[in-house]
């Protein structure tokens, strides 16, 4: 999830050294997270020429489909933090308020 985020800095700033600063790294370990995330994607997310940073067509995709993941990561870790507060001996039913 932490390469979806650098996704998004990048993608909102359009710029690798102002995202890095943003997220409080180097932009070199920035940089490598956006190509790892770009090789397991299997497309390129940014069109880096000309000195300027450019969504490409399957980064314009992903700077619409990430926030939605990062919410619903985001909820899961939440559910999965209150199930694991609950009492063993009452584990909560899908009906229950913890959904």
């Amino acid at each position: 999830m932490r390469h979806l985020e650098c996704f998004l800095a990048v993608g909102e700033e359009r710029h690798f050294g102002r995202a890095a600063e943003r997220l409080g790294m180097e932009q070199p370990p920035l940089s490598q997270r956006i190509r790892r995330l770009e090789k397991e994607l299997g497309a390129e997310l940014f069109d880096r020429g000309g000195g300027q940073v450019q969504l490409t067509p399957a980064g314009h995709v992903l700077m619409r489909e990430a926030p939605e993941l990062l919410r619903a990561h985001q909820r899961m870790r939440t559910l999965v933090r209150r199930a694991a507060e609950t009492d063993p001996a009452n584990p909560p039913r899908p009906w229950s308020s913890i959904y």
